[in-house]
């Protein structure tokens, strides 16, 4: 998977920076003087899973077209705006590296529990969280399995 994702990264013109990032913050998407770039904190090449989830969060941005802001919220509805952006990201990251034919198949073979999907799909928990608190998923999942908090 993270060769696909570098795949695509290469076919759309993306370059990637390594960049000295202070936590929290891992990567960011930008465009600069026609330029696309993922930045990306130095240490994240520490681990696939980590970098992989990353890309795929950065890919997210670029394709549905929510790019990075140089500029603070000044108010609640900037910030709801930005909120809703990380939301477009994430969620095409999450369905990107957990394709819905594959996590109903997971569900079947009694793969459940979120670590185990974690682990099944090389993510993060909190990735799979996200996953399962789409609506669309939510939806899709009714009637294949029901999952207890």
């Amino acid at each position: 998977m993270l060769s696909n994702l570098l795949k695509i990264i290469e076919e759309e013109g993306i370059h990637i920076e390594w960049w000295d990032f202070k936590e929290p913050i891992s990567a960011v998407y930008v465009e600069i003087n026609n330029s696309k770039i993922i930045g990306l904190r130095k240490e994240i090449v520490r681990s696939n899973k980590k970098l992989k989830c990353t890309l795929a969060e950065e890919l997210g941005h670029y394709f549905t077209g929510s790019t990075y802001s140089k500029r603070k919220p000044k108010n609640y509805r900037e910030k709801i705006e930005i909120s809703k952006e990380e939301y477009k990201a994430k969620k095409w990251q999450a369905f990107y590296l957990i394709p819905e034919e594959e996590f109903i198949k997971a569900i079947k073979k009694g793969i459940r529990e979120v670590w185990e999907l974690a682990e099944y799909f090389d993510v993060d928990e909190e990735l799979i969280k996200f996953y399962l608190d789409i609506p669309k998923v939510k939806e899709n999942l009714i009637g294949v399995c029901k999952f207890e908090d």
